[in-house]
């Protein structure tokens, strides 16, 4: 998404609105788009598979309503605590 964003990349067809409306907000405002590790998307991961499984729309308007394992990952977060990636590799014998 950096690359199609960054126009290093065409935008497929699927996400073009999406990105025609990132795009309008970017000549508004100042960002810069960068790519990030699954391991630092941890709380966007979270909500993009909360809303997958129910094939539903979700809103909170405050922390308590927030389900228990986002409030985890929110305060993990705020204490600044990595998520750590982890490979795992076959010990020869």
């Amino acid at each position: 998404m950096v690359h199609i964003l960054n126009g290093d990349w065409e935008t497929p067809w699927s996400v073009t609105m999406e990105v025609n409306s990132i795009n309008r907000l970017r000549n508004i405002i100042s960002v810069r788009v960068q790519h990030s590790l699954m391991e630092g998307n941890t709380l966007a991961d979270f909500f993009a598979n909360l809303v997958f499984h129910f094939a539903s729309t979700y809103e909170f308007n405050q922390f308590q309503e927030v389900p228990s394992e986002g409030k985890r990952i929110i305060n993990l977060d705020k204490s600044n605590i990595p998520q750590l990636r982890i490979r795992q590799t076959s010990m020869a014998s």
